[in-house]
């Protein structure tokens, strides 16, 4: 199952998708979290440590996506090596094993 939390700035989309990852995390099930705000807070919020928050590093999108385009100019995006190699490279291990990644940060002056 993937889950996904959006809406306006202010409405506590952090707070929800972290109270929801550890919910499912404690409860066994194996849970990716993956912060994609331009304010990354999730790991915050999800009750990593310090340490592990300065450890994370933001994950570049050339890193592991391929973009196809098949013959009708459909495109879909393939992971280009195992998750668990993008997370042990990018990512840190939190409360109750669950994975977490930032996919956002500071890339400079007029970079988006």
């Amino acid at each position: 199952m993937r889950i996904a939390v959006a809406g306006k700035g202010g409405a506590g989309k952090t707070t929800v998708a972290a109270t929801m990852a550890r919910v499912f995390a404690e409860r066994g099930y194996r849970v990716n979290a993956l912060d994609d705000d331009p304010n990354p807070n999730l790991a915050a919020a999800l009750g990593l440590a310090p340490e592990q928050i300065s450890a994370l590093r933001r994950v570049p999108r050339e890193a592991i996506f391929d973009e196809l385009v098949d013959e009708e100019g459909r495109a879909s995006l393939r992971l280009r090596r195992p998750f668990d190699e993008i997370v042990s490279e990018y990512g840190v291990v939190g409360p109750a094993g669950m994975r977490v990644l930032s996919m956002t940060g500071l890339l400079g002056a007029g970079k988006g």
